[in-house]
Formats: C-alpha cells, structure tokens, sequence
C-alpha cells in the first residue's frame, strides 16, 4: 500500500508542471545567490589591514619599509582610479574600522585634492554588502556600493602587494651578507633591528629590520649581543 502511494506521488510530479517550474526556479535562485556570498567569502579574505602595528600578509611579516610603501602605493592607486572614473562621483574607500566604535567604519576620500580628508559612517547607515575594501560613490545624501569598482580595486592592490613582498624578499637577501658581524638594537613580535658593523652608509651603520631571524637565538639575543652571517644563517658571534 505505502508504494502504491508512493508511486501515485510520483505519478502526480511528473504531470503536474508547477513542480518542475518550481524546482527550476529554486535551482536559478540558489546559482544566482549564492555566487555573491562565495565572492563575499572569497573577498574578505583578500583584503589587508595595512595599518596594523605587525603586519603580516599570508603568514609572511612585512617589514616598516615595505608596509610604508604599500600604504603609499595603496593610496595612489585610489587617487588614480577616483581620478579616471570621476564621471562616476566623488569615490571613497572603507580601509578601517573606527578603533572608538566597532560599528562604525572609517572612509577616505579617494580623491588627490582631499587624499588626507577621513569621515566616520555608521555601518547600518551605508548601502547593504558594504565591507572593508569596499569602493563607494556619493550620489546626493546616499552611499552606493559599486561592486565592479571593488572587484578593480581589490586586484590592483593585492597585485601591488605581491609585488612589495617579491621586493621585500629580494631587499632582505641583500642585506644578509656573508660574513658580516649584526648587533642587535631591539626586538618585538619575532622582529629584531640589527645593525650591520660592516655596512656603512654616508658615515653611520646601516641598520635591518630582520623578520627571519633563528628562533632559539631570539628568544636569548638581547641589545648589544652580536652574530655573524655565515653559510645561509645567523650564528652566536
């Protein structure tokens, strides 16, 4: 008897057209939205905090010299793309979140003339989807999230990060040189300052912010204890 019934509903889907159209809808409706939330996922993982005190980027840490200069580079890629789409409206940046009220995000005003101007907007009074990176145009009184603007944005500068990283790692071979006696300044957060005794620069040492520096020698190296670089590594001097 359960079968009968079974097969009399099955019987029943397959003539009754409401079903399938159903079924065909849900299955357009799920591809259509679930898509966005993927590269929402996908985003958040691809924005950086470039202001925070140790930065690290893919478990890699960036030096002071290298975070500098993707801030800078950061905010010339904004002043350049506001400056080619400014028939789009004024473009601002969400970079941050306000420190004195989670929230809240802090915007910069992309354009070069106001590159410095910083505005404060609660999140619940900007546009659904909005997300650190996100890229905004003013039209009147209103936010307005512009998707493709965010999608251009993200990929120049995470590009422009891979880049500074390429070039951080090739810097820091540099000044790893063999033979040469380091003194240890200061250490923070797995980072040590060395100053290269054998490196001179207009009169003064030159001094290295090392991030890869070995970890039992870290933990004891203290200001003023020295190494020497030898066969690819730091050792007691």
């Amino acid at each position: 008897m359960k079968l009968d019934l079974v097969n009399d509903l099955f019987n029943n889907i397959k003539e009754n057209k409401f079903v399938p159209n159903f079924i065909k809808e849900l299955s357009d409706y799920l591809e259509k939205n679930l898509k966005p939330n993927s590269e929402i996922s996908d985003k958040s993982n691809t924005w950086n905090n470039l202001l925070s005190d140790n930065l690290e980027i893919n478990d890699k840490k960036i030096i002071s010299k290298y975070k500098n200069e993707m801030l800078l580079e950061r905010t010339n890629i904004l002043q350049n793309y506001a400056s080619k789409t400014k028939d789009k409206g004024e473009m601002y940046y969400i970079y941050d979140i306000n420190t004195n009220n989670k929230d809240e995000y802090n915007l910069c005003i992309c354009e070069l003339s106001k590159s410095n101007n910083v505005i404060t907007k609660k999140i619940e009074d900007l546009p659904e989807g909005v997300c650190l990176g996100s890229v905004l145009r003013k039209q009147g009184e209103k936010f307005i999230l512009e998707k493709e603007d965010t999608s251009v944005i993200e990929n120049q500068i995470n590009d422009m990060i891979k880049g500074k990283i390429k070039k951080q790692d090739q810097y820091l071979e540099s000044k790893r040189i063999d033979g040469h006696i380091y003194e240890v300044n200061e250490k923070y957060s797995g980072r040590i300052w060395l100053y290269d005794l054998n490196n001179k620069e207009n009169g003064s040492i030159e001094g290295i912010e090392e991030i890869e520096f070995p970890k039992d020698l870290y933990e004891t190296a203290k200001k003023g204890d020295r190494f020497v670089y030898q066969n690819g590594e730091y050792q007691k001097y």
